[in-house]
């Protein structure tokens, strides 16, 4: 059997606590005033905005505990949701430079998820031959 590479792990645990922090701080800062007057200078409203952030950490979070279960759709999901996130942030955002650091954070998590080592795990053909090879 294939196992899990570290590095996978790892990016799927930072991706669950990190999307759980956003959640806590978009909590705590949903009535901060300055939170609320920096949202008014983007190109939608804060209440879409909102929107746009919760159902962003929740397929991010359903996609990194699917990937830690090894479900090969996950990856797909979170790469999808990943370049429509970027696509809509430097839409909206008035400060380009501020999508810098989360788009090179997705680009290194992909770089991990989409390695040769986790294609090997992800791949149902490799896990079959695997259990083809066990000695009976």
């Amino acid at each position: 059997m294939v196992k899990r590479p570290i590095s996978l792990a790892i990016s799927c645990w930072f991706l669950i606590i990190s999307t759980l922090s956003s959640l806590v701080s978009a909590y705590l800062g949903r009535n901060d005033a300055a939170m609320l007057a920096g949202m008014a200078h983007g190109a939608i409203p804060a209440e879409l905005q909102y929107a746009i952030l919760l159902a962003g950490l929740g397929i991010t979070l359903a996609a990194a505990v699917a990937m830690l279960r090894r479900q090969p759709g996950a990856r797909t999901a979170y790469l999808v949701w990943g370049v429509i996130d970027i696509v809509l942030s430097l839409a909206t955002v008035p400060l380009k430079m501020n999508v810098l650091p989360g788009a090179l954070t997705f680009a290194v998590i992909c770089a991990f998820l989409f390695s040769p080592k986790s294609n090997a795990w992800f791949s149902p053909r490799k896990a079959a031959n695997d259990a083809c090879m066990t000695p009976s």
